[in-house]
């Protein structure tokens, strides 16, 4: 029976010990791991911004390869969540609750029969690479034996924390995203001047065929006239089709020409345009136009005509589609 009190004794101090280093232990949980990646800042906020992306990095997921992952209807940003029940990682929701595109991601972690936490991701670009930080917080309590099982807790989550940033920067690398292209914006005063033209319609199979056709055409006339070009060439577009476009291809001239064949005789007054730089292939001009409409929107601006694309790199000469120049032109009032 001695025996006994005295273990009953020992295991009543080693509690009232742990309950007292418990208590001098903080009421909240912060962990926080970082890492520079080489992948670039969008390609690495997509794989968290995009919830099914989790699959390709996390490393919840790695850990418990048979958990059922359910997703709302929202695919990405503010409100996209899934819902999770696993063997290994317990039941649970994530929601993203803060999104800042390629600057931070927070998420509301909701895990069953234990207090809601919050978690995120920060990402700053340093040149050529990306820091991304990875951050936990929690609300432990009051309970000292529960923040002593969480503070022995903090080295498993901080390694867990590298694992899967690691692999985040592994699944960026290897699934990059295009970068949306930026766009010089400014309204100019533009000076009248005098075109030839042909008016046309083309496809989305034609119109790269069909402008530089008329382009030929219309060279072939200057040559003739004795004309000189005042100008990139350009096109209006009159109709808004995402397939078919009415058009006519236009080349500025130092003089009044003479109408020949289907050649058409053009004049500009004259007068402000919103001028979008674009520098890429043509394919990506539609960006262009959509930046545009938006700048017009946000600036209460009028559109007082049909718009122009001015193709001023020559693809001829310069075969690099990525620097190819293409001025997108609205007359705005």
């Amino acid at each position: 029976m001695k025996i006994l009190k005295k273990i009953l004794l020992v295991l009543t101090i080693l509690i009232v010990v742990l309950a007292i280093i418990g208590w001098m232990m903080p009421s909240s949980l912060h962990i926080e791991r970082s890492m520079t990646m080489k992948a670039p800042t969008a390609s690495i906020f997509n794989q968290v911004n995009v919830l099914k992306n989790w699959e390709n990095w996390s490393p919840w997921k790695a850990m418990d390869p048979e958990m059922k992952i359910t997703y709302n209807d929202i695919p990405s940003g503010n409100g996209a969540s899934y819902s999770w029940v696993g063997d290994k990682t317990g039941v649970g929701k994530v929601t993203l609750s803060d999104v800042k595109e390629n600057e931070s991601i927070v998420t509301l972690l909701n895990f069953e029969g234990e207090k809601d936490a919050n978690s995120g991701f920060r990402f700053e670009k340093d040149g050529e690479e990306t820091n991304v930080t990875w951050y936990f917080d929690s609300e432990v309590g009051a309970n000292p034996f529960m923040r002593l099982f969480w503070k022995m807790g903090v080295g498993m989550m901080e390694d867990t924390f590298d694992s899967g940033l690691k692999a985040l920067s592994e699944a960026a690398e290897k699934n990059p995203v295009a970068v949306a292209p930026t766009f010089k914006m400014e309204v100019k005063v533009m000076p009248a001047s005098e075109y030839i033209f042909i008016h046309d319609t083309a496809s989305l199979a034609t119109i790269g065929q069909k402008l530089g056709m008329h382009y030929g055409t219309l060279m072939g006339v200057m040559q003739t006239q004795k004309l000189e070009q005042a100008g990139a060439p350009f096109a209006i577009y009159y109709s808004e089709s995402e397939t078919n476009w009415e058009m006519d291809a236009c080349i500025p001239i130092n003089k009044t020409a003479k109408k020949e064949g289907n050649i058409q005789l053009g004049k500009y007054a004259g007068g402000n345009m919103l001028v979008v730089s674009y520098m890429g292939p043509y394919e990506g001009t539609p960006a262009g136009h959509e930046a545009a409409e938006t700048y017009i929107k946000t600036n209460n601006l009028e559109v007082i005509g049909a718009p122009w694309e001015k193709y001023v790199t020559d693809p001829m000469t310069e075969k690099d589609s990525t620097k190819w120049l293409t001025e997108i032109c609205y007359p705005v009032k």
